[in-house]
């Protein structure tokens, strides 16, 4: 069974349920599409970097809420085989995370732009995916510079076929167009990227 198959059967809805009365924040969809996109590789040997990770500010797995992401590509990545790499600014979303996942999974501690930075060159991603930012509506600037930045940092680090995702791109704000994607969405357009979703999430084949 492909790792997406199991992805709708034990994960969507649930990513589709936030607590209490919530909104609904859809990277079901998106993270669907992902991983099918992953699977149509020959080579089933993944390497995925997400900044920002797995967090407890919800409760334990919200996966309605913050989405448990980093704890969702563990699972991907031991369905197959390869590596997770994730950071995170702060040390008790890094422990907290820790806990979550196995040893394919490893969760760092770091400045994202810093850490994407110093990732080798010869070791190329497959997924890139930039949620290490909280946006703020009156403030949007900060965030979606920020994610620009992670962007450049690890450009060098892609390859023709890598999948780029920014988390938070336009939900709560999408009367004011202000998701945490859009500057990074400037650049995709520039350089011809193609946009595979766009929603909640936005997602980009290099």
């Amino acid at each position: 069974m492909k790792f997406s198959e199991i992805f709708k059967n034990e994960f969507y809805q649930k990513m589709l349920s936030p607590a209490g009365n919530n909104p609904v924040r859809n990277r079901a969809d998106s993270f669907l599409k992902i991983f099918e996109l992953l699977e149509q590789k020959d080579d089933k040997t993944f390497y995925l970097v997400e900044t920002g990770t797995t967090r407890s500010d919800h409760g334990h797995l919200a996966f309605g809420d913050d989405g448990a992401s980093t704890y969702i590509f563990d699972q991907f990545i031991n369905h197959y085989d390869g590596e997770v790499n994730s950071v995170d600014i702060n040390i008790n979303n890094v422990s907290y995370c820790r806990n979550l996942v196995s040893e394919k999974t490893k969760v760092f501690c770091s400045d994202s732009v810093k850490f994407l930075w110093n990732l080798p060159k010869d070791r190329k991603i497959d997924f890139l995916y930039l949620d290490s930012y909280d946006i703020e509506k009156d403030n949007p600037h900060p965030s979606q510079l920020h994610h620009v930045k992670e962007l450049c940092a690890s450009i060098d680090k892609l390859k023709s076929g890598s999948i780029v995702a920014v988390d938070d791109h336009d939900a709560f704000f999408t009367e004011f167009k202000i998701g945490k994607g859009n500057y990074v969405k400037d650049f995709m357009d520039d350089i011809g990227a193609t946009l595979v979703y766009e929603g909640y999430q936005i997602v980009w084949v290099l």
